[in-house]
């Protein structure tokens, strides 16, 4: 069975407890303080990258037009006196055909004198008065001339016989002079032209070409470059740890 049992308790007063704010404040104060260093305070030094604009001198080529002058061979006229010959139909006393078949020269008997000879066939078609002329050497070496004509119809032969008194010969020749008749006969005749010839010759003309000619300008560019920075330590723990 259960029993009852009564116990009496000392009498004891309640107190009030007693709060300590001022070493609560500082720690809370520190606490705060840490956290807002860790949390704010740039403290940590890290490397970073970011774009930089900046201005440089570029160089770029323009097309210019430039002009020169061109060198070329073209053909060039000139006039020339030119000299050139034709066949000319005339009308002329030329010699009538004829041979001289044979010559001779004799001393008389006795040294009284001589005769010469000459034998002439007329070859032609008409007939003529023919002349010979005789150089005769005498002996002792004197000289003189002597001639002799006679007609000789055509295609006949005739002789020529020339006498000498008083002188014997030592030697002599001679020459004929045929008669001439009248024949239509064609000789080349020089005759002189202004002609137009054609010469190359060495010329110049402008020729307008292009050329790629380098300039500059300012242009503004941007690079990546490398900085140094300080975060707090909560962002470098975040983001530079990874």
């Amino acid at each position: 069975m259960w029993r009852r049992v009564l116990v009496r308790l000392p009498n004891l007063r309640l107190q009030k407890p007693t709060v300590r704010w001022k070493p609560l404040a500082i720690g809370l104060g520190s606490a705060l303080a840490f956290t807002l260093v860790f949390c704010l305070a740039p403290v940590k030094w890290v490397s970073y990258t970011a774009d930089e604009r900046y201005q440089t001198t570029e160089t770029y080529y323009v097309s210019e037009p430039y002009t020169w002058d061109e060198p070329f061979v073209d053909t060039e006229p000139y006039t020339e006196i030119e000299t050139y010959y034709e066949m000319e139909r005339c009308e002329e006393a030329v010699p009538i055909d004829y041979l001289v078949t044979g010559d001779e020269g004799y001393n008389y008997f006795g040294g009284g004198g001589f005769y010469v000879r000459v034998y002439i066939k007329n070859t032609d078609v008409i007939g003529g008065d023919f002349t010979v002329l005789f150089a005769l050497t005498l002996h002792g070496g004197s000289k003189t001339t002597k001639s002799k004509s006679k007609y000789i119809e055509a295609g006949r032969e005739e002789k020529l016989t020339l006498s000498y008194h008083g002188a014997t010969l030592s030697s002599f020749t001679y020459s004929v002079t045929p008669p001439t008749k009248t024949a239509t006969v064609y000789r080349e005749v020089g005759k002189t032209r202004e002609v137009v010839k054609y010469r190359p010759v060495v010329k110049y003309r402008e020729v307008t070409e292009y050329r790629y000619v380098p300039e500059e300008r300012t242009v503004w560019k941007t690079r990546l470059v490398t900085g140094w920075k300080r975060v707090p330590m909560l962002e470098y723990l975040r983001s530079y740890r990874l």
